[in-house]
């Protein structure tokens, strides 16, 4: 009896460690980094509209700062992500980057900006300045060796300032204005290991916000981002990635009858280098 129960002893103690090798066995799979540190080299191409309507209601001229005010379409920014898969199928992500533009030209009409209107003719300067934040958790629908499917959820959270300046010869007309735009989103996210360096990225997120935040003011604000990369394990806690990146954001609050509008568009090449651990 004595013999017997030690061996039942043995024999549980041995399940119990082959289940704990199994439940941390997919740590050494090529897609289940602990915790990463990423840093994005993007390359994008831009497009950036404004409309600000004055206190009095009178509806704003809608604006292109590309094409009406000089700013450069093309631009090159970096941004700092950091990723930890805190167990198998759960992971928490947080994406950091900052995009500050400027542009001069001479004002091809009349534009209503807020309560200044900078006539044609006018040389004019323009800023549009931009910090996010974004925080996201994602789960794993389906996770093991060569792939993984997984839906999430965050904030982003823009924060945007913009102004013109016109020197209309007789004083400067400046206006600026800024905002900050907390804004859900949903994603959907797939990774495919073709072996143990070769792992293939592609991912979609989209939401919309409509938020009535009193009787006179409300913000209303759509998401949409994309991309697809492929990812080179090229040494043991390095990785370097080539990939592609689409985002597009629309704002609008009113107050007051005061309506406020952003849309800005970027999309292009992203170079990025990984340190895993």
């Amino acid at each position: 009896m004595k013999a017997l129960f030690v061996v039942t002893i043995a024999v549980f103690c041995l399940s119990c460690s082959a289940m704990a090798q199994d439940e941390n066995e997919w740590r050494s799979w090529p897609l289940a980094d602990h915790f990463t540190i990423t840093l994005d080299g993007f390359f994008p191409n831009l497009d950036t509209q404004v409309r600000v309507d004055a206190s009095d209601a009178s509806p704003g001229t809608a604006i292109d700062f590309e094409q009406n005010l000089g700013m450069s379409d093309t631009e090159t920014f970096p941004a700092i992500g950091f990723s930890w898969r805190f167990a198998k199928k759960h992971q928490l992500r947080l994406k950091v980057f900052e995009l500050n533009r400027s542009g001069s030209a001479i004002t091809p009409t009349d534009i209503s900006f807020g309560d200044e209107t900078f006539t044609v003719n006018l040389p004019i300067s323009s800023f549009f300045d931009m910090s996010v934040i974004g925080l996201s958790y994602s789960y794993s629908l389906v996770f093991d060796q060569k792939k993984e499917l997984g839906v999430g959820v965050g904030l982003s959270v823009q924060d945007i300032s913009f102004g013109l300046i016109g020197d209309a010869g007789q004083g400067i007309i400046e206006t600026d204005l800024g905002i900050t735009v907390p804004l859900p989103t949903f994603d959907i996210k797939g990774r495919y290991a073709f072996t143990d360096k070769w792992i293939g990225k592609l991912g979609i997120g989209v939401f919309s916000l409509d938020l009535a935040i009193s009787d006179e003011e409300d913000l209303r604000g759509e998401v949409f981002n994309g991309y697809v990369a492929i990812q080179h394990n090229t040494f043991e806690h390095v990785y370097f990635e080539l990939g592609y990146s689409f985002v597009d954001v629309k704002a609008a609050w009113k107050k007051n009858s005061l309506v406020n509008a952003i849309g800005y568009e970027y999309h292009g090449p992203v170079l990025s280098v990984t340190a895993a651990f």
